[in-house]
């Protein structure tokens, strides 16, 4: 149970994250999930589209070459300790992270996770009573 994530290295520049999303938006993508990083003057950008196949378009229409990733949308446990519950899941399974960000506009708290073993993953989290997300998640 994966998810698609987009991937694309952008310029960093002010504006230029507004210009992306303003892009998606005028074409009815939303993004209701995305990470930037900068590392070595590379920048980053990645997201969830409520359109995946709708944002590559775009993207590759503006001269972005573009990537996927399956990740993993992983709704956190709603009490203190969540967070750790689901970090705890993945030490014991010698799962390594390798992106973590939360998704914005949904009502339960989501985390997006790319890690080096994804169907291990899913396994483990399931196995725990975590409730992940499947393309039900670009509509929320």
């Amino acid at each position: 149970m994966t998810i698609k994530e987009i991937v694309l290295g952008v310029k960093n520049r002010p504006g230029e994250l507004s210009r992306i999303i303003g892009h998606l938006y005028e074409n009815d993508v939303k993004v209701c999930a995305f990470w930037v990083g900068t590392e070595n003057k590379k920048t980053t950008l990645r997201f969830i589209a409520s359109d995946p196949e709708g944002a590559i378009s775009v993207l590759t229409g503006l001269g972005f070459k573009v990537k996927t990733m399956d990740v993993v949308a992983a709704q956190i446990p709603d009490h203190p300790g969540g967070l750790n519950t689901i970090l705890r899941i993945l030490q014991s399974e010698e799962i390594n992270i390798l992106h973590i960000y939360p998704c914005l506009e949904t009502r339960d708290p989501i985390l997006i996770l790319e890690v080096d073993k994804t169907q291990e993953t899913v396994r483990a989290l399931k196995n725990n009573w975590i409730d992940l997300y499947d393309e039900k998640i670009y509509n929320m």
